[in-house]
């Protein structure tokens, strides 16, 4: 589902390059990691499931993950909706878990330092 905001900034930009947005994330509700193909496989599931649409068209990509914490990159316009497919996420393989936006930033040196003091490695 697009929001009128969503319409209106991708009629405004159509011509502009897209801005990148990053988004910090925390995995709760267990005690485990993860592997990094089992979150990409949640939240390609995910969009799929809410939009009906893929991930490429969001621009959603995991740069960083370290099992329970990690960041996507999205286009800016997307990026409400790339947090509600986060936050919709409650399964990841067979294990009921809770993901947690903790913040959004512009670029990945500055949410790593702001939200992750430095220790998101890649």
């Amino acid at each position: 589902m697009v929001t009128l905001s969503t319409f209106l900034l991708l009629a405004s930009n159509q011509n502009k390059k897209p801005r990148h947005r990053y988004i910090g994330f925390i995995i709760t509700g267990v005690e485990k990691g993860f592997s990094r193909s089992a979150v990409n496989k949640a939240i390609r599931e995910e969009t799929l499931k809410i939009f009906g649409k893929k991930t490429e068209d969001f621009g959603l990509k995991l740069i960083r993950f370290n099992g329970k914490e990690g960041m996507i990159h999205c286009f800016h316009i997307y990026k409400t909706e790339a947090i509600h497919i986060l936050q919709s996420i409650n399964k990841i393989g067979k294990e009921n878990v809770r993901v947690e936006t903790v913040g959004t930033s512009g670029t990945i040196k500055s949410l790593n330092k702001k939200f992750f003091k430095g220790k998101l490695e890649r």
